[in-house]
């Protein structure tokens, strides 16, 4: 029994080869959550929190300029609040033409507003006018840059429906906030949401609809591709606990195409496996504050830094040879899959 999932992973391996078949090539949509510290220790500022990181995106100009990655600068309320962070931010999007989105930390993000529940809570306990008051304040910080933002990711992932009713109201058209293949007990079930964008529904952001909204979730790919259908069946049963499933889920059943998250050759088994099941659009996702000694428990030191750099130059060369057929932002993506011929993505 203990080598379940080793010859699982053997399985999804054999099955990604990790070779350039025949299939499609991908558009590949880099995000980078560009935020305060605190992610990693559990402490967020509600006021002048600390973005010594984001200055460290410059880190990445040779790695985004050798390969044409079009990022999309998804901008939390602290890290958009100082003049200095947005001439930063402006003057890297225009350099590696990309695009400054929204990402709202709705813990510490204004009007602060003291509610009975251990923060950062769950969004689907905040009042859906509560929200709506911390994106306006959110989006208004980033308009001080010169940006309407379209494209949003929300903190922690925490997309459920009253948020969701949130962005149908606002200029927000394309949203990436679900990361499939995950189930948080105290926080957003996207256990069986797709992994390519989709048209979500209104009361369940895991699967499609008829929203305004376009989802772009993050790659992460079941190793076994029956097994959503199986978690469907098994969620809400008595035969494994949520708890359970959703260990098992992120830990055994999935492989990120997220290169904070695991080696570079599972990354380019999860991007084979995407692409030979029909995938369209391979998303990406780090954070600011990956690029700072420190700024994570993996990344205590420049060398730290240094080596995670050469992974996503290494990652996106592979990527470059063969797998994706150009880099966009988010806003495009959506525009795209709203076009009239969505074929085109």
């Amino acid at each position: 029994m203990t080598h379940a999932p080793h010859e699982v992973y053997k399985s999804a391996l054999k099955e990604a080869n990790l070779s350039y078949g025949t299939e499609s090539l991908m558009l590949l949509a880099v995000t980078i959550d560009v935020e305060e510290e605190g992610l990693f220790g559990g402490q967020y500022q509600e006021r002048d929190a600390p973005v010594e990181n984001v200055s460290r995106l410059g880190l990445l100009d040779n790695v985004f300029r050798e390969f044409g990655i079009r990022p999309t600068l998804l901008v939390s309320y602290q890290a958009a609040r100082t003049a200095r962070n947005r001439e930063l931010l402006a003057e890297w999007r225009d350099k590696w033409d990309g695009e400054i989105g929204a990402h709202l930390h709705h813990w510490n993000t204004p009007p602060i507003v003291p509610l009975p529940y251990p923060q950062p809570a769950d969004s689907e306990l905040m009042p859906q006018d509560l929200l709506a008051a911390k994106l306006d304040t959110l989006l208004d910080s980033i308009t001080a840059m010169g940006v309407n933002a379209t494209s949003f990711r929300m903190g922690r992932f925490n997309l459920g429906p009253r948020m969701l009713a949130v962005l149908e109201k606002s200029p927000i058209t394309t949203d990436s906030s679900i990361a499939p293949m995950r189930k948080d007990p105290a926080g957003p079930d996207h256990l069986i949401a797709p992994t390519d964008p989709y048209i979500p529904d209104a009361g369940r952001v895991y699967a499609a609809g008829n929203s305004a909204i376009v989802e772009v979730p993050i790659t992460v790919v079941p190793v076994v591709r029956q097994f959503r259908s199986l978690a469907g069946r098994l969620d809400g049963g008595t035969l494994v606990s949520k708890k359970t499933l959703g260990w098992f889920s992120k830990n055994l059943a999935s492989l990120p195409a997220q290169p904070m998250l695991t080696g570079l050759r599972r990354l380019k088994a999860a991007v084979e496996l995407h692409r030979r099941r029909g995938g369209r659009v391979l998303t990406v996702y780090f954070h600011s504050s990956e690029l700072m000694p420190g700024g994570c428990p993996k990344h205590q030191t420049r060398a730290d830094v240094d080596r995670f750099v050469e992974k996503l130059r290494q990652y996106f060369s592979w990527l470059r040879k063969g797998v994706i057929s150009e880099s966009v932002t988010l806003a495009e993506v959506g525009q795209r899959y709203r076009s009239p011929d969505a074929s085109s993505m």
